[in-house]
């Protein structure tokens, strides 16, 4: 009796080939689900990449910021952008220095006749 019962638990639990080889089916298996699920999307992945430009394409033909006549609604033209062609352009590095030079020698001219109007008073 004490060796049918140890036989009998033994044959239960396997050798260990037994756990090992069904172990190893458990994992092609869950392996051949993971295989086929990717395949799948594979083959799917076009079909929601257009989807999804589609839907995104449809979202901005409806959103008015994006909307032709509302962006040129906004742009104002004065006058004064029509008979100065360089208005609304941005100046360049060298535009700036020019203008800054120029600030500064209007800053020591003023700077000398003010020194000048002091100097003739005393």
């Amino acid at each position: 009796m004490f060796g049918k019962s140890s036989k009998s638990s033994s044959s239960r639990s396997g050798n260990p080939f037994d756990r090992k080889a069904r172990a190893l089916r458990e994992t092609e298996e869950k392996l051949r689900r993971d295989k086929e699920r990717l395949e799948r999307l594979l083959k799917e992945a076009p079909k929601l990449k257009e989807e999804q430009t589609r839907r995104r394409r449809e979202e901005f033909a409806h959103d008015p910021r994006f909307s032709r006549t509302s962006t040129m609604d906004r742009h104002v033209y004065h006058i004064s952008a029509m008979a100065n062609p360089a208005f609304g352009r941005r100046k360049l590095r060298s535009e700036k220095q020019d203008g800054l030079y120029l600030f500064l020698f209007l800053v020591g001219v003023l700077a000398f006749v003010v020194f000048w109007i002091c100097h003739l008073m005393m």
